[in-house]
């Protein structure tokens, strides 16, 4: 036998590629494992499904109707598992006339008032516990809610 034969022989034929083929699929294998861990925890947490609502309220004006009869307008701002921040938030105030005035008895005066002038104060911005919400709804750009809030002045 020469020196190439003797060198050729001492390893056994196609072992070492299929160990180190075994050793990366098995490597993909825990890496792919780990990325649905991890995408399944972050659902479960709400991170992910939170930023994706997120995206869909950018730029645009909401109503938020919370189970205790209420509505809020503005621009939601943030989404967590425990709240939804609502910016420039408004609400709105029913007035009934008041008996001997020009109105018709009866008859109600409908106004939409920034949450800032409450007797007590608040920033303009509202943090909504999510438990609270009943359902939200998209205003349209023609609404003249919107105009109305963006031409309110104190």
């Amino acid at each position: 036998m020469n020196d190439k034969e003797i060198n050729n022989s001492s390893k056994p034929a196609g072992k070492t590629g299929s160990y180190s083929r075994a050793i990366f699929t098995f490597a993909v294998l825990i890496f792919v494992l780990v990325l649905i861990f991890t995408g399944v925890s972050l659902w479960q947490d709400g991170t992910v499904r939170n930023a994706m609502q997120l995206i869909n309220y950018k730029d645009s004006y909401q109503v938020v109707f919370l189970a205790s009869g209420q509505a809020y307008f503005g621009k939601i701002t943030e989404v967590t598992n425990e709240y939804v921040k609502l910016e420039d938030a408004f609400s709105i105030k029913v007035q009934q006339a008041q008996a001997g005035e020009e109105s018709q008895a009866g008859q109600s005066e409908i106004k939409l008032l920034s949450i800032e002038d409450e007797f007590y104060q608040p920033e303009g911005y509202m943090l909504i516990e999510k438990n609270a919400v009943l359902f939200i709804e998209e205003l349209k750009d023609s609404s003249s809610i919107i105009e109305i809030m963006e031409n309110y002045t104190k």
